[in-house]
């Protein structure tokens, strides 16, 4: 499937399938799933087989970003998956490796007068924000919330550390 972006702009969610996203003199925002939801589509395919929607992403003069899910979005896609019996945190390196691995190779880029996030953050406004909605909702209890706090403005395996352990800890 196709997804075309010309002169405007396109705001979406990242699929599992196998997806070409073309932009030219526009924006494309897509929104990366949770690491359970990445967790659960490894589960489902084969093992050993590379992510099944490789995605081509070509874009010119324009900007595509591929966005992180919230902290608050994480945590709480983690702890139904652990709480269902789906996850175990208790394999939480082991599924890392696991998806680092899995993932490697399911984007290819080309980019000409343009932009391309690949692992673009939230915002520390958009955090903050959804980190203190979900607490007042009481999706996030205080001592979660304390320790997802401390991930605001990382990335890499310190945003994933910090997903765990707040999962841990509630």
């Amino acid at each position: 499937m196709i997804q075309w972006c010309m002169f405007g702009g396109y705001e979406g969610a990242w699929g599992p399938e196998a997806k070409v996203y073309f932009t030219m003199f526009g924006a494309c925002e897509l929104h990366r799933p949770t690491l359970a939801r990445q967790l659960l589509a490894m589960q489902r395919s084969d093992a050993g087989r590379p992510a099944a929607g490789r995605k081509i992403i070509i874009t010119i003069f324009g900007g595509t970003e591929i966005k992180c899910p919230t902290l608050a979005e994480e945590f709480i896609d983690l702890r139904e998956a652990v709480h269902s019996g789906a996850l175990d945190a208790n394999q939480w390196d082991t599924w890392m490796v696991e998806l680092d691995r899995w993932m490697e190779g399911s984007v290819a880029s080309f980019t000409l007068f343009g932009s391309f996030e690949e692992t673009a953050l939230p915002s520390e406004d958009e955090e903050v924000e959804s980190l203190a909605l979900h607490r007042h909702l009481g999706n996030i209890n205080e001592d979660s919330g304390v320790v997802l706090e401390l991930g605001v403005g990382q990335g890499g395996a310190q945003r994933q550390a910090v997903i765990h352990q707040a999962v841990m800890v509630g």
